[in-house]
């Protein structure tokens, strides 16, 4: 424990005016917090909380098994407190979905204390977009939409890219780059795993009929997702429960700047790959995604940020393309070119060495039932 932590301070003056200013400070911060109490109950949330779960009652909401390293770890009375990121399963009414917390150990006394839950956002937008993606889910407006990926020399479909896309209640679906960034830039990811893969289960029900046994079927997660364990055991009872043969189901790992861990990361990984399930490194070459994560970690599939493609008739980035291609050569990993929407970008990547590819060119992500009546027409 560091020194601040260990450090005693005077107890504060908690006359009514100064309880007011903190009260108020808390009841209007624009980060949900929920205060949960060690017997299960959920004791008090302030207007951000209720703003995203709809709250009108505080028995709508409970939470999940918190582990008990955290819950017996409250540290010293007089100590600042301790706190833990970590995953959480929420359930809201009739829905249960995992949600980022930072979860503050305070202690009340010597014996007891309280845990402040706060759900990690990082603006107003994305409390948004965190009230929007919940009314989603609650209301089943989750879909997933699906883009084939071929080999590019003999047109053959070699895998499937599950999309996500939230229906906006009015017939339509949100446009992609409304809801979806937000979705990426405040990490919430995780909040939609469960349901994703109440979809996939849709999908692999089909898959054979669709003409797509042999494919791999990828799901978008987050890098800190995979970092808990808790996500990588759901993934594996996905595959055990529903039969999935080995390779037929992938994650494509995004957000790739919460790697920081290599050596936390690979373990998970090594156990993913341990259940069947394919491992790709989505957006190479775009942020943070580097060559690091090809050494360090146990992947099978590097996917090509579309930025490359966009620009491959560049020399600089030709050379680069042929440089990762040599790389994922040399250590048989595949390699998927991303974003390709003209002949002239298809046939140069096949020059380059790239020779698995998907894009507008070869096929626009479709739901099941377009996918039914795209194969039913031959």
């Amino acid at each position: 424990m560091s020194k601040l932590n260990k450090a005693k301070f005077m107890e504060p003056t908690q006359n009514k005016t100064e309880l007011s200013y903190l009260t108020r400070s808390l009841l209007h911060h624009p980060s949900p917090y929920i205060i949960y109490e060690l017997d299960g109950s959920i004791a008090w949330a302030n207007m951000a909380a209720r703003y995203i779960f709809d709250l009108k009652e505080l028995s709508e909401l409970s939470i999940g098994k918190i582990d008990d390293e955290i819950k017996n770890n409250f540290g010293d009375i007089n100590s600042i407190a301790l706190y833990y990121d970590t995953p959480i399963e929420v359930t809201l009414r009739d829905i249960s979905f995992f949600m980022r917390t930072r979860v503050h150990m305070i202690p009340v006394t010597d014996e007891n204390g309280i845990m402040l839950i706060e759900l990690l956002c990082k603006s107003r937008d994305g409390l948004d977009a965190l009230k929007e993606t919940i009314e989603c889910i609650e209301n089943n407006r989750v879909e997933l939409a699906y883009q084939k990926q071929y080999d590019l020399v003999t047109g053959e479909i070699t895998g499937v890219e599950a999309l996500l896309r939230l229906k906006d209640g009015k017939g339509g679906h949100f446009p992609n780059d409304k809801v979806i960034p937000l979705i990426e830039g405040e990490k919430l990811f995780s909040l939609i795993v469960l349901e994703s893969l109440n979809q996939i289960k849709k999908f692999f029900d089909v898959k054979d009929e669709l003409g797509l046994s042999d494919t791999t079927v990828y799901l978008n997660v987050s890098a800190h997702t995979i970092m808990h364990q808790e996500f990588c055991k759901i993934f594996s009872k996905f595959v055990e429960e529903n039969d999935i043969k080995e390779n037929e189901f992938g994650l494509e790992i995004t957000e790739t700047a919460e790697l920081e861990d290599t050596k936390k990361a690979g373990e998970s990984l090594a156990r993913l790959k341990k259940r069947g399930i394919k491992i790709a490194l989505d957006d190479f070459g775009a942020g943070y995604a580097s060559l690091k994560y090809i050494r360090d970690l146990p992947i099978d599939v590097v996917k090509l940020d579309r930025h490359f493609t966009s620009n491959i008739s560049d020399p600089s980035t030709s050379r680069l393309i042929k440089f990762v291609s040599d790389v994922c050569s040399e250590l048989n990993l595949e390699m998927i070119g991303e974003g390709i929407e003209t002949e002239e970008e298809k046939k140069k990547m096949i020059e380059l060495g790239c020779s698995v590819g998907q894009g507008f060119l070869m096929h626009m992500p479709s739901f099941i039932e377009e996918l039914k009546k795209d194969n039913k027409d031959g």
